[in-house]
């Protein structure tokens, strides 16, 4: 079965601003990839999935 129907790169590199929150796409079918836009929400209704963004916030750069 392959999830990504719509050939999307499978690896990316997004730099975040601290303090900032972003939502990306783990259903593979939002127009905005690689952020999540709700279309998971009709895909799990469709199917019976249940999955949803992941949800990231953007912390202080850690000190070696």
């Amino acid at each position: 079965m392959t999830i990504n129907v719509n050939n999307q790169p499978e690896r990316h590199i997004e730099t975040i601003p601290q303090g900032k929150t972003v939502a990306f796409c783990r259903c593979w079918r939002s127009e905005k990839f690689p952020y999540c836009d709700g279309t998971h929400r009709k895909y799990s209704a469709e199917t019976g999935d249940n999955v949803a963004p992941v949800v990231v916030t953007a912390g202080p750069p850690e000190e070696e």
